[in-house]
């Protein structure tokens, strides 16, 4: 209708939403507008494109190509050289585990046995029992060879003590490999390694010695000579020539000698059956080649050769038997220590001989007797004070073998006093211008005439062959007045022998053997030049002369 108001539709008549009520405080004048972005970091810029950060291996390649050549070359030949030296030491680490996992061991040791005497005094100390086995040219006990070996605890100090292998001793039960118990005997100390096993060996040593064995190191010689060829070789030097290089079947001269495997054979050979009773000049010579295998072995040359430290570890593994306790690092402390030491630091003993030839009733098997009063002072002494009893000390070359023992000289049963030791002055009287008559004061049969064939062999006469009717308590030499010089060249053959003047040998030298008696040895005359025949002859013989190792 005309004039009439329009209708508004329900929704349009109604007020619009309520605005927030203002905030507090002072108020804008207008609205703020939002700030514009910042070119280059918030929006990328029209036709602009932000860069990608460089990956890791963009950063390496920009620094190497920083660097100078020179640089560049440096650092290559730094990582090959650091690759080479992982790759031989981890070939090297690897060969001595499999090696050292691959020797021979035996459960040999009893460090807690009741014959080792005074434990405390020992602490700190290594005793090494060192045995070589199947000697060439020998048979039955006398293929074995025993050495202890002592280390005082700061390493400055070593004695080795060879033992006779037919020496008669205690062996107190102990376990064969087999784990049966055997039980005590009186017997070679040989036997107790070749019918017990080295577990019953060492217990035969504690008992004898009172040492605790602390390492087991069993050599098979007839394997020997294989690991000197594979070291190519080893070098040995002896500063004189011994008797205990004497005896050997192929003997070294003084100075410096290599050795192949077959000459190391006839250097350990034996020179004759009887040429070495108690079993010293082998141990010495066994210790010697040992050492100078083990020194070769650990030089630098052969450790810097993969091939021939292969072809040794290889070979020494089926030639060595050690107990379960040591490794290929006691080895060579014990290869290093022999090899340092020098002079006076090293000393060398046979032990105390009271007889030789001993055969006990219902037996035909002869033995040597120790001297048991003599060898318990020795032991003492080495384990209190870590060194062999003044008395007892072998004046020798280091590195060569030991002369034989000394003993004290007691009083004569004559009631003589001793003449001076043949040792003290130089010899003048040559063996071929020399007969003796050789007596025998011993309980062994046949003594005599083997003594005689071995003197005949240093090109000495002999004469009257027989049995000493009277008592002796040691070996000595008789001689009338004025036979004096050559009743000193014949003392010097027999080692341990004591010089005793007489009036009722008549014109002869006269050896009477007595217990104590080891063996013959060549004797050494010195040079005399025909312009000083009425002089003094030199004091040093020619072949003794001192050699330069």
């Amino acid at each position: 209708m005309p004039g009439a108001p329009i209708a508004r539709p329900p929704d349009a008549a109604a007020d619009p939403a309520p605005r927030p009520a203002p905030a507090a405080g002072p108020q804008p004048s207008r609205p703020i507008s939002p700030l514009p972005p910042i070119p280059g970091r918030d929006v990328p810029q029209p036709g602009a494109t932000r860069p990608a950060p460089p990956s890791p291996r963009e950063r390496r390649a920009a620094k190497r190509a920083a660097r100078s050549p020179r640089r560049r070359r440096l650092v290559r030949a730094a990582v090959a050289l650091a690759a080479l030296v992982g790759v031989v030491l981890a070939y090297h680490v690897g060969l001595y585990l499999y090696v050292d996992r691959d020797i021979q061991r035996v459960d040999a040791l009893a460090p807690d046995g009741a014959e080792v005497l005074a434990p405390r005094l020992q602490e700190g100390a290594a005793t090494y029992l060192v045995v070589g086995t199947g000697l060439p040219g020998a048979a039955g006990a006398g293929t074995v060879a025993p050495l202890l070996v002592h280390v005082t605890p700061d390493q400055q100090r070593a004695v080795l003590v060879s033992i006779p292998p037919t020496a008669l001793v205690d062996t107190p039960a102990c376990a064969r490999a087999d784990g049966e118990i055997r039980e005590p005997a009186t017997e070679a100390i040989a036997t107790a390694l070749l019918d017990g096993g080295p577990s019953c060996l060492v217990r035969a040593v504690q008992q004898l010695s009172g040492l605790r064995v602390d390492h087991y190191l069993g050599v098979d010689l007839t394997r020997l000579s294989a690991v000197v060829d594979a070291l190519g070789g080893v070098g040995v030097c002896l500063p004189a020539v011994t008797p205990a290089v004497d005896a050997s079947a192929d003997p070294l001269p003084a100075g410096r000698s290599a050795l192949s495997g077959e000459r190391a054979v006839g250097y350990l050979t034996p020179g004759g059956a009887d040429s070495d009773v108690t079993g010293r000049a082998v141990a010495e010579r066994v210790e010697l080649l040992l050492t100078a295998t083990l020194r070769t072995a650990t030089s630098g040359a052969t450790i810097g050769d993969p091939v021939t430290l292969t072809r040794f570890l290889t070979r020494a593994s089926d030639a060595l038997t050690v107990d379960e306790g040591t490794n290929l690092g006691d080895l060579r402390t014990l290869a290093g220590t022999l090899g340092d030491l020098a002079g006076d630091a090293v000393q060398r003993a046979g032990l105390p001989v009271a007889q030789v030839g001993y055969v006990p009733a219902g037996t035909d098997q002869a033995y040597v007797l120790l001297d048991a009063a003599t060898t318990r002072t020795l032991f003492d002494a080495l384990i209190e004070e870590g060194r062999l009893p003044a008395e007892l000390v072998a004046q020798e070359p280091a590195d060569g073998a030991a002369s034989p023992t000394p003993t004290a000289p007691p009083a004569t049963p004559t009631g003589h006093q001793p003449a001076p030791s043949p040792a003290s002055q130089p010899l003048t009287a040559a063996p071929s211008g020399i007969t003796v008559d050789v007596l025998n004061g011993t309980a062994t049969s046949g003594l005599a005439a083997t003594v005689a064939d071995q003197l005949r062999g240093q090109g000495f006469g002999v004469g009257q062959v027989g049995n000493e009717p009277g008592a002796v308590d040691r070996t000595v030499v008789r001689f009338e007045p004025g036979a004096e010089q050559q009743a000193r060249t014949v003392a010097a053959a027999v080692p341990g022998s004591q010089l005793q003047p007489s009036d009722s040998v008549g014109g002869a030298v006269q050896l009477v053997l007595g217990p104590g008696y080891s063996s013959v040895v060549p004797v050494l005359i010195p040079e005399v030049t025909p312009a000083a025949d009425a002089a003094a002859p030199s004091a040093e013989p020619v072949a003794a002369a001192p050699a330069s190792c």
